[in-house]
């Protein structure tokens, strides 16, 4: 474990000052991203007056700006190849900066669309070319060690985020009201403003004279059989009916996605206001939700790695299977309005239980897909995903809004519910040995002797 720490230690310091100005920053801005968020949300309510119209507006406001987030990602994740990507990155930068200062002066609900939307366009450009200059500057031995690192500093930033979140809230007043909330916007941008700066140094000439070992290792060259093997499977499919068959597990992945993309939008992102409860049995305060919401990633990592020893025992996709099948019974909890102390609980390990099993999908996928198609199936994967949660969550915000309190949050969660069902049932139709590696030209690999396999994740809807 100390030998293991000690190595982590160094990968980071020997990184690219690309790398440390890049992953910096956006551990910094998860420093307040929780704080922001909550403050963001509340604020749309608070000044939309006609209390039947909030949840659509919420609904609407961040719906829109995802719907306008995918276009961006398309048009960005086309030309980063083609031009400079360090200039995305710095058009990026300073609209995320714009929104910041927008956010100093904003005073109506208009503003907040605005705000929302300009942020989604810089993530957008931002996050193609930010992912296309990580692996500029990366070796290939080291590239999943440096995310997974990376991963777990931005967790631990959001947690240490949380807390911030929770005392800054105790000082200025942490109440629902647009006198308290404001400050706390403001003490955010400027946070991410200050941060942002840093971005401005990154430059693709940093990333081009970087050294890439090119040493075949042990590791590197199983790699390169295993790619080989699964393209030489490919190229023997001649009919539409053999590719269907071989894509045939991609397809399910994209298939359930949409299913827990579409269910997710109607209630989770709604999941502050369940706990604001203006029935008063929760009426849990501003500071103390910031904690809530930041304690999950961190349980989450913990059922990952139960994840991982339980899918060596039966399978993957089995683990993957029973994982989100307990998160989805949690769900269905939140119906019967359960005691304050309980219903915390539930929504932790909800939250952990349903995000625990990407580590494992993406592992899946990329196992099963040739390497010259994997950034395409998350490119579709994830634009699917963006854009069936953002024309779900208007129509979540309109459920609400058109019924009482219990009503209208025991109807949403029963239909997420009942759509997530269906999504992970979307498992069970992989058969056994679908999209295996077979005997191929005389040579017999072992690559793929997973049980059925699919997945089911829900991003950054939670």
């Amino acid at each position: 474990m100390r030998n293991l720490t000690v190595e982590s230690f160094k990968l980071l310091k020997d990184l690219n000052l690309n790398l440390k100005l890049y992953f910096g920053t956006w551990a910094v801005v998860s420093l307040v991203q929780t704080p922001l968020y909550l403050s963001t949300f509340f604020l749309i309510g608070l000044w939309v007056p006609d209390e039947a119209k909030r949840n659509t507006t919420i609904g609407l406001i961040f719906g829109l700006s995802s719907i306008i987030g995918v276009v961006g990602l398309i048009i960005a994740g086309i030309f980063s190849d083609r031009w400079r990507r360090d200039a995305f990155i710095w058009m990026g930068i300073t609209l995320y900066i714009g929104a910041m200062i927008y956010y100093l002066f904003a005073s109506r609900i208009a503003d907040l669309y605005v705000i929302t939307i300009i942020q989604s366009i810089a993530g957008s450009l931002m996050m193609p070319a930010g992912a296309a200059m990580v692996a500029d500057c990366t070796a290939k031995g080291t590239r999943t060690r440096i995310y997974t690192l990376m991963a777990i500093i931005q967790q631990i930033c959001a947690a240490l985020g949380g807390v911030a979140g929770y005392f800054i809230f105790k000082y200025v007043g942490d109440r629902y009201e647009a006198s308290v909330i404001m400050p706390v916007i403001r003490i955010c941008a400027v946070v991410i403003m200050v941060a942002s700066i840093a971005g401005y140094f990154i430059h693709d000439k940093r990333s081009l004279q970087v050294k890439i070992d090119e040493e075949e290792t042990a590791e590197s060259l199983e790699e390169k059989r295993k790619n080989e093997l699964i393209l030489q499977k490919l190229r023997s499919c001649k009919t539409f009916k053999e590719k269907i068959r071989f894509y045939r597990t991609p397809i399910l992945i994209v298939l359930a996605d949409f299913l827990i993309a579409f269910g997710a939008g109607i209630s989770i992102p709604f999941l502050p206001r369940y706990f604001e409860d203006p029935t008063g049995s929760y009426g849990i305060r501003i500071s103390e939700l910031t904690l809530i919401f930041t304690t999950a990633p961190l349980l989450t990592a913990f059922i990952s790695a139960i994840a991982l020893y339980f899918g060596k025992k039966v399978g993957r996709a089995r683990a993957i299977f029973w994982i989100e099948l307990i998160a989805v019974g949690l769900l269905f909890c939140f119906i019967i309005f359960p005691p304050l102390s309980i219903v915390l609980v539930i929504y932790v390990l909800r939250q952990a239980f349903m995000n625990a099993g990407w580590p494992l999908i993406n592992a899946i996928v990329m196992d099963l897909l040739p390497s010259n198609q994997r950034a395409t199936f998350s490119a579709i994967d994830s634009l699917a995903f963006t854009a069936f949660n953002s024309i779900s969550q208007p129509i979540g915000g309109k459920i609400l809004d058109s019924k009482d309190y219990y009503t209208g949050f025991r109807f949403a969660f029963l239909t997420t519910g009942l759509i997530y069902f269906v999504g992970v049932v979307t498992l069970l139709f992989i058969k056994e040995g679908s999209f295996e590696t077979e005997d191929i030209e005389g040579i017999t690999d072992t690559l793929i002797a997973e049980k059925p396999i699919s997945s089911s994740k829900e991003k950054h809807t939670d």
